[in-house]
C-alpha cells in the first residue's frame, strides 16, 4: 500500500518535539517550530524577498538552457517569443513578491540587516534587484523601478 503525506497534515511540534533541547552537543542551534513555521509561512516578509531572489537567480540560469535546448531541437522555432514571453512571466511573478515586501515595517528592515550579513543572500539579492530594474526600465515601468531602487538603497539592506 502507498501513502501520501501531506505537508498540511504534519504536527511540527510532533517532529521537533523529538529533540531534547534548542542546542544540539556540537552548539548548533536547531531550528525551533515557531522559526520554521515563520520560514514557511508564505506571508511572511522574508518568504516575499526570498521567493523573489530565488525566481529571478533560478529562472535566469534555467531559462537560458532551455532554449538553447529549444533553438537546437528547431531551428524554426521562435526563439525570440519565448524568450520574450518567459521574461515576461518571470519578472512579472517576482514582482508579485517583492511587492508585498513592505519597507517601512521595522521587521522587514530587521530581515534586510539580516540578509545583508550572509555574503550569498546578499549577493542575490542584489543581482535579482538589479536585473528586475533593467527589465522594468526597458519595459518603461517605472514605478517599479522606484520601488526596487528603494529597496536596493534601503540602509539595512547596504549596513
Amino acid at each position: 500500500m502507498r501513502s501520501t503525506i501531506f505537508i498540511n497534515d504534519m504536527d511540527i511540534n510532533k517532529i521537533f518535539g523529538a529533540f531534547n533541547s534548542d542546542k544540539e552537543d556540537d552548539g548548533v542551534d536547531i531550528p525551533t517550530p515557531d522559526f520554521v513555521k515563520k520560514m514557511l509561512d508564505e506571508n511572511h516578509p522574508r518568504y516575499f524577498i526570498g521567493m523573489f531572489s530565488k525566481l529571478i537567480n533560478n529562472n535566469l540560469s534555467y531559462q537560458k538552457g532551455l532554449v538553447k535546448m529549444f533553438k537546437e531541437a528547431d531551428p524554426s522555432f521562435d526563439v525570440d517569443g519565448v524568450e520574450k514571453a518567459g521574461r515576461y512571466m518571470l519578472f512579472n511573478r517576482a514582482w508579485e513578491y517583492v511587492n508585498k515586501f513592505d519597507l517601512n515595517d521595522p521587521y522587514s528592515q530587521h530581515i534586510l540587516e539580516d540578509i545583508s550579513n550572509k555574503e550569498e543572500s546578499y549577493k542575490n539579492l542584489k543581482k535579482a534587484l538589479n536585473t528586475s530594474m533593467q527589465y522594468f526600465e526597458e519595459q518603461e515601468e517605472y514605478e517599479k523601478c522606484a520601488f526596487l531602487k528603494k529597496l536596493l538603497d534601503s540602509p539595512n539592506l547596504n549596513s
